[in-house]
């Protein structure tokens, strides 16, 4: 009978044999069990740090960067741009954007180069060709920051540097495929460009400006959009305002009071008071130098009106430094009306507003604002003193 079995069944009755597998058959167990154990751990240690990486971004959306950056800081701790990469990367935007809005409030430049810093950690993993989109936010981030870094030291290097970064953002972001991305970055960019042109080639980057100002309005429309429509034609009034004084002043000064009329269709001084102040300041600058060239007393008087109308929003007690700027340019549009008509009563008016202006821009506190105004007064008083001899 046992003859029957074979060789197959005679070697299964070998003790040996069946010792030996049974001892492979438990060590692929043990892996198994052992392996099942370290997945189920990495998927509850995921789910925990994605969990805790939520909150920080909670505390984030309402502000809280400090809450926020502890949280990020705590999570980075067990978390390497090796293991859990796309999370590495998250966080390290999301670290910039908390170094952003610290930046805003104090430690300006110190802030900043963190931020830049965090920004370009997350680029390292989000690339452009495995993430496209994370890409571009983070570009568009990293702009952002080197945009107000320019305006604590190297403006030209760092505008720079920013328009790259948008330009970097807007090789993905673009107008088929993220409208919405594609309008606010090429809104940055025109802004970027505004200030450069400060700078350097004036001409050309405000140009570049204005292009980019109206690629954001192809998608921010007054209907679709009207708060981001608003903004970017304010944006756009101011590029073309700078413009003017390069050439054809006439022409872009007239550009930029339809943009800034646009604006205050939405800017109301109901809905959006600080807006509609900023518009309207604009608006009689605009007005003020069209004078020069057309209509004087006309546009003067526009001007006056505008500046007014920001006035009823810029109180000297909650916008003193706005109040002021605002004051010197009412000031300045009366001394040139006065030139027209009624020029005591203007000179006067130029007077008044001029020392309301110096309440604020005191030699002290602003030592160059200060000496601009006062030689404005000394300039009218001369003149009244000259009417009355």
């Amino acid at each position: 009978m046992d003859e029957k079995k074979g060789p197959i069944m005679s070697f299964l009755n070998n003790r040996w044999f069946v010792g030996i597998i049974m001892i492979i058959i438990a060590g692929v167990v043990g892996l198994v069990v052992r392996y099942s154990w370290e997945y189920r751990t990495t998927q509850i240690t995921r789910a925990d740090l994605v969990s805790r990486v939520n909150n920080a971004d909670e505390f984030l959306k309402s502000d809280e960067a400090t809450e926020a950056l502890l949280i990020y800081e705590d999570v980075l701790g067990e978390v390497s741009e090796v293991q859990y990469r796309d999370i590495y990367a998250h966080i390290k935007n999301n670290q910039g954007m908390c170094y952003g809005k610290l930046a805003l409030i104090m430690d300006k430049e110190k802030n900043l180069k963190k931020a830049i810093r965090a920004y370009e950690e997350a680029l390292k993993i989000s690339t452009v060709e495995k993430y496209p989109v994370n890409y571009a936010m983070t570009q568009n981030n990293l702009g952002g920051a080197y945009s107000i870094l320019a305006q604590v030291r190297n403006k030209e290097e760092n505008f720079t540097k920013a328009i790259r970064a948008y330009e970097e953002a807007l090789k993905i972001s673009t107008v088929e495929k993220y409208p919405i991305n594609y309008a606010g970055i090429q809104n940055n960019l025109g802004g970027a460009y505004s200030i450069l042109a400060e700078v350097r080639n004036k001409e050309e980057n405000l140009t570049k400006a204005i292009r980019a100002f109206e690629e954001a309005l192809k998608i921010y429309t007054v209907e679709k959009y009207p708060v981001n429509y608003a903004m970017t034609q304010n944006n756009l009034g101011g590029a073309y305002s700078i413009l003017a004084q390069v050439r054809n002043k006439e022409e872009n000064f007239t550009k930029a009071i339809k943009a800034f009329e646009e604006a205050l269709k939405i800017s109301t001084v109901e809905r959006y008071p600080v807006n509609y102040a900023t518009t309207q300041n604009n608006l009689g600058g605009a007005y003020s130098i069209l004078a020069e060239v057309r209509n004087k007393e006309e546009n003067l008087t526009k001007a006056i009106r505008a500046f007014e109308e920001a006035l009823k929003i810029y109180t000297v007690e909650k916008y003193p430094v706005n109040y002021a700027m605002t004051q010197n340019n009412l000031g300045n549009a009366y001394s040139i009306l006065a030139e027209v008509r009624n020029k005591e009563e203007n000179l006067t008016k130029a007077i008044r507003a001029y020392e309301e202006a110096l309440k604020i821009y005191t030699v002290e506190k602003y030592p160059l604002y200060y000496e601009a105004v006062v030689s404005n007064m000394s300039r009218v008083k001369r003149r009244m003193k000259a009417e009355h001899q």
